[in-house]
């Protein structure tokens, strides 16, 4: 039962345990600092903290002094301030104190009374802490060695994080610069519109009748190809495959990531010349197939990714693949390529989860 626990330890727990920040719909924050009366935390690579001020812990008078010293601190970025515990007194010194901090533009504030009930009393708000606020978990009292360990943990996971970036993003993405290289090349030598442009950019695209007529190398090479008509098309994918694309290559190594871009290509290739008769190009496809890809290592058996990487790349994915799909279904757009090259992303990406370990 939470009728003896503060409000101070819930929210600890809604917001920095992974299983009840992941039942509210958000991603664990990491807590980075305790010394009472305050809980530092901070959502890794979003530009935001959430400063949690236990008013249990503060003497009478002492609350608008201790948040002027936090303002005080704040150099940049965006900060959020949560008073848990006290009545209608505090939601006036949070005011007070908000009006006096130099940064208020870039601040959020709350009260959270032991009740339960979080209201924004100014400034910007933070869906993270709204959420929560709807359903705060139940859990017994934390101890002094119950919040280090919070802590300890948080510490953890930011050093691994910060470690497997180290060593991943030390490695060049040859394949994937490779790959966005032979784009642009195609772009620029399709572009001109005169004969020959013409009769390069009809020899490579995907022409379902040149597939029956046996030229097989169209399920490939279509995916090089961006009409010269829509040059947003080429940057889009171009930026899409080398985020990705050189995020996963040190991770799966040139060959496999290689295969992995073929394989997505030939099924949005095939996908495309099963379920549309009209032309097809461009790297949507394989860049559909990266973000399955990505799912499906996420999803493997191995544990390849650190757990706050994991977390983050997890939320991120799901808000690109619900935009993606909204727009596979619009005007113009090969749905099909892009839903054939991200299944076979994801199904390859399971496999190999399941026989290799990450290189990092």
């Amino acid at each position: 039962m939470t009728s003896n626990v503060s409000i101070r330890d819930r929210l600890l727990v809604a917001l920095a345990d992974p299983e009840a920040a992941g039942r509210s719909g958000i991603s664990a924050a990491t807590l980075v600092a305790f010394q009472e009366p305050l809980a530092v935390f901070e959502w890794l690579g979003a530009g935001k903290g959430l400063v949690l001020v236990n008013r249990a812990a503060l003497s009478d008078g002492e609350l608008g002094a201790c948040l002027d010293r936090v303002f005080a601190a704040h150099e940049k970025g965006r900060m959020f301030v949560v008073v848990a515990g006290g009545g209608a007194e505090v939601v006036e010194e949070l005011r007070a104190a908000g009006a006096r901090a130099r940064n208020r533009d870039r601040l959020g504030l709350y009260h959270a009374d032991e009740a339960g009930q979080i209201q924004r009393v100014a400034g910007r708000r933070l869906a993270e802490l709204e959420k929560v606020s709807r359903a705060l978990p139940e859990c017994g009292s934390l101890s002094a060695e119950d919040i280090e360990a919070i802590s300890e943990r948080g510490r953890r996971e930011r050093l691994e994080a910060a470690e497997f970036l180290r060593r991943t993003l030390r490695r060049f993405p040859h394949t994937t610069v490779a790959i966005v290289a032979a784009c642009f090349l195609l772009f620029a030598a399709t572009a001109s519109g005169d004969e020959r442009a013409r009769r390069l950019f009809d020899l490579l695209c995907n022409r379902p009748d040149g597939i029956q007529h046996g030229e097989y190398w169209r399920l490939l090479t279509y995916a090089l190809l961006h009409d010269r008509s829509n040059l947003a098309h080429l940057f889009a994918n171009m930026l899409s495959l080398y985020t990705l694309g050189a995020f996963l290559e040190p991770l799966l190594g040139r060959g496999r990531l290689g295969l992995l871009l073929a394989v997505t290509a030939l099924a949005g290739g095939v996908a495309s010349a099963l379920f549309t008769r009209a032309l097809s190009v461009g790297a949507s496809g394989v860049a559909w197939g990266l973000v399955g890809a990505a799912f499906g290592l996420l999803g493997s058996q191995q544990r390849l990714f650190p757990a706050l990487l994991a977390r983050i790349l997890r939320q991120r994915l799901v808000v690109i693949l619900v935009l993606n799909i909204a727009l596979s279904f619009l005007p113009h757009v090969d749905r099909y390529c892009h839903f054939g090259g991200g299944l076979a992303g994801f199904l390859l990406a399971l496999s190999y989860g399941r026989t290799s370990s990450p290189r990092p």
